[in-house]
């Protein structure tokens, strides 16, 4: 989602905190993006 002033981080994040199928997500580490990148852990359909 890039680096400018995060309405793109904020409108995926809330998008993640809704969706059932989301366990967990953070920024991504420094030497992927950091804040300009999120990590998304997703449940596995069992």
């Amino acid at each position: 989602h890039g680096k400018g002033i995060g309405v793109q981080r904020e409108i995926v994040r809330k998008v993640l905190s809704e969706t059932d199928f989301v366990i967990e997500y953070a920024n991504a580490p420094m030497f992927s993006g950091h804040w300009g990148a999120t990590v998304v852990k997703l449940r596995v359909e069992s």
